[in-house]
């Protein structure tokens, strides 16, 4: 004798009724969740280190959502049966948490989940939330992924340390974002074009004390057998490096205004930085992909990485 228990894996639960948006769920992600940006882009090195940049697509930046919920088994149920009622190619609109910082999103779908059995009727459940159809550049001026209030510079205004402006003075529209460093009563001479300006469009956020970049001198080498080996300089820009920044306990406003920043630059546009010490030439650089993780209430730690390009030309038609 058998016993049949031929069903459809697409489900494993059954009798329950999936919540028609995941916001009728009404759960909040617990602190350590985070967020991974990546830009999808076809990059190569030519000449003496210089790099070619190119996204992949107009949907080059992509987001993904590494969550945790700490529920009972009840709750547990319930998004467990939400996710796979979408079957993974049904999109569902999705609000990450009560933060504020980021939008509620459409076009979001469900790469995976994991369920941590804890003790009795607690569980941890942990979700990967996709974004990857997201025309970023479509919706530049408000923001596609932040929770973003476009403020206009005018004089006679005060603006706060992390303030992000819009002005209209860059034929790209792209290159008319300034943030701010350090607080000021706006007037024409600290204006984002102002001779004493208060505005910059460069990476001028501070990392964690303690990071450490690794210069690796690239040099052609020549093994003879039995012999020495020959050391020959065939380019340029012999020491050229890439840096890994973090951010740690970093307030919402000031994280805003860092991803804000790194979304207008879609993972492949180039920016000037200066490394905060020894060092006393500027870079150029341009952000491939960085992560963001909720530490406790208006507490963040932010993750980035920098891939120099030894042209060091910021294009201001790009």
């Amino acid at each position: 004798m058998s016993e049949d228990l031929f069903y459809n894996r697409d489900r494993n639960i059954s009798g329950i009724t999936a919540p028609v948006v995941f916001s009728d769920l009404s759960l909040t992600p617990v602190y350590g969740s985070r967020v991974d940006f990546t830009s999808k882009i076809l990059a190569y090195e030519t000449n003496d280190s210089y790099m070619n940049i190119i996204p992949d697509s107009l949907n080059n930046l992509s987001v993904s959502y590494k969550l945790r919920y700490d529920v009972n088994e009840e709750d547990c149920t319930q998004l467990a049966n939400f996710f796979e009622s979408k079957e993974g190619y049904q999109s569902f609109d999705f609000n990450p948490d009560n933060s504020g910082i980021y939008k509620s999103k459409s076009g979001s779908f469900c790469e995976n989940y994991a369920i941590n059995y804890i003790n009795n009727n607690h569980y941890e459940f942990a979700v990967d939330i996709s974004v990857d159809q997201a025309p970023s550049f479509f919706n530049w001026k408000d923001s596609y992924f932040l929770n973003f209030d476009l403020l206009i510079w005018s004089t006679g205004y005060s603006y706060k340390k992390y303030d992000i402006v819009y002005t209209g003075v860059n034929t790209n529209e792209l290159n008319n974002f300034f943030y701010c460093s350090g607080d000021n009563l706006s007037s024409a001479s600290n204006s984002p074009t102002g001779v004493n300006t208060a505005w910059s469009q460069d990476f001028f956020f501070s990392p964690d004390i303690g990071f450490q970049n690794d210069v690796k001198i690239q040099v052609t080498k020549l093994e003879f057998k039995n012999s020495f080996p020959l050391r020959i300089k065939t380019k340029n820009n012999t020491a050229k490096f890439d840096v890994n920044y973090k951010f740690t306990n970093i307030s919402n406003k000031q994280l805003l205004s860092m991803l804000h920043f790194l979304e207008n630059k879609a993972g492949y546009r180039k920016f000037r930085h200066q490394i905060p010490a020894v060092y006393n030439r500027p870079k150029v650089y341009y952000c491939p992909q960085w992560t963001h993780t909720w530490k406790y209430n208006d507490h963040n730690d932010l993750d980035v990485t920098f891939i120099e390009d030894a042209l060091g030309i910021i294009p201001t038609d790009t």
